[in-house]
């Protein structure tokens, strides 16, 4: 499973940090205005308080005379949802737009004073009561309260209209701030992405270095890996022009060595020489896998059919009195991403064993692994029709660090080699038996 991409990150983190603030300043702004609502009510209400005592008359009799006309038309509207009763201790009114409502007890209050209450449990309205103290002409007090209800369908209708404006005011900022956004992130990362490319040409064998032109930021970056890159070569090349002088300065003194031997050897010259040969062998091969070692991190793409082809042709001639029939089945496309000289190596050491203990037939077949990744590994299994490999000896074929010469005869120092080689690209190395009767060697390169 692919990991986000750091632009993939920012740009979620970003949406994911824009919609809670958002969010937060939308709540926020529709509490601030169902706080303005609920003041510019109350208010409102007041002003109907002083509606109605301006209308308000009260005769010698203490009886309530009431002006009929309002300014607010909405008091003579049955239900319009403004409702106004004045309560007093032998007379009381409500206004006609209180037709059949059942009014709440909403208790008393001393002259002068108001209490304003929002809608509760079983209560609809916004309430407000007022005390009135009434002087009448024998200059006695007469209490009175002001009641006026106000259906919380009034605030409701309000604040809904906003919030719906707000959120889409709020919605509409979102987007144009997210597309914004999304569009920073490209433009900001684009250098990134060509970084990303670049490396990717680089990894595929398609560029020996990172070629272009960045920002100030990603220079110094671009120009280290440039330098290691030509540290890695110059440091291969170095390792192989000691090795080979080396290998050539060795020959000399062995050379000496060797001629030397039937004018001293005397009866020790039989095994001596044997002893220069063996060194003489050893120093080969001990060098031969140092300069595998020297492989490129970065090394560029090898076809592997045209070299298989090529070591094929070789040994169809060495073995030519064996009539080898060989059978290759390979996807076009396979490449190993490492050093040309050991896929030589390995394939010419299983191929060779395959050719010198095979009857009749030989199979190699193989494909890339992982091929969407920048340097896909691959697979290859080479068979033979021969005698096979006894189950006993498969582990001691692959146990790492026996000597070439205690192997299991034909399967010997060449396979040290090759397992010497799997190991040093991280790959894998089996052995098992084949559909037509001898052995096969199943190899994986990871892809890189």
């Amino acid at each position: 499973m692919r990991s986000f991409s750091l632009r993939n990150r920012l740009a979620l983190a970003g949406t994911l940090v824009l919609v809670i603030a958002l969010g937060a300043v939308g709540l926020a702004l529709n509490a601030a205005n169902q706080r303005v609502a609920v003041s510019s009510l109350q208010a409102r209400m007041e002003s109907y308080v002083y509606l109605v005592l301006a209308a308000m008359e009260v005769n010698d009799n203490g009886r309530l005379q009431m002006d009929a006309e309002f300014a607010d038309p909405r008091l003579n509207q049955p239900s319009s949802g403004i409702y106004i009763q004045i309560q007093g201790r032998a007379d009381h009114w409500t206004s006609p737009s209180s037709l059949g409502l059942q009014w709440p007890d909403l208790g008393t209050v001393a002259p002068g004073q108001g209490v304003f209450t929002e809608p509760a449990k079983g209560i609809g309205f916004f309430s407000y009561i007022y005390g009135v103290g009434w002087q009448l002409a024998d200059e006695s007090i007469e209490p009175y309260a002001v009641l006026v209800l106000v259906d919380e369908s009034e605030i409701r209708q309000e604040t809904s209209a906003f919030r719906l404006g707000l959120w889409r005011a709020l919605g509409a900022a979102g987007i144009i701030l997210v597309l914004a956004q999304v569009f920073i992130f490209f433009f900001g990362f684009r250098p990134l992405k060509q970084v990303a490319g670049d490396v990717a040409r680089v990894e595929s064998g398609q560029s020996a270095r990172l070629e272009g032109y960045y920002p100030r930021e990603l220079e110094p970056l671009a120009r280290n890996v440039n330098r290691l890159l030509e540290t890695e070569k110059s440091n291969q090349d170095r390792i192989r022009n000691a090795l080979d002088s080396l290998a050539h300065s060795l020959k000399t003194p062995l050379a000496v060595i060797q001629a030397g031997l039937p004018l001293h050897g005397g009866k020790s010259e039989a095994s001596m020489q044997n002893a220069v040969d063996e060194i003489r062998h050893l120093i080969g091969t001990r060098l031969e896998r140092a300069g595998a070692s020297t492989r490129r991190t970065m090394a560029e793409p090898v076809a592997v059919e045209p070299q298989l082809q090529r070591i094929i042709g070789s040994l169809q001639k060495v073995y030519s009195h064996k009539m080898i029939e060989v059978e290759c089945t390979l996807e076009k496309s396979m490449a190993f991403y490492g050093e040309k000289r050991d896929l030589l190596e390995l394939l010419g050491n299983l191929l060779d064993n395959a050719f010198k203990y095979g009857e009749s037939r030989v199979r190699v077949s193989g494909g890339a692994l992982d091929p969407d990744a920048s340097r896909p590994g691959l697979w290859m299994h080479i068979e033979d029709d021969g005698p096979g490999i006894e189950e006993s000896q498969l582990a001691q074929l692959l146990q790492r660090g026996t000597r070439g010469d205690e192997r299991v005869e034909g399967h010997g120092l060449g396979l040290a080699i090759v397992m010497e080689l799997v190991n040093a690209y991280q790959g894998a190395l089996g052995i098992d038996h084949s559909e037509l009767g001898g052995a096969r060697i199943a190899v994986r390169f990871p892809a890189g």
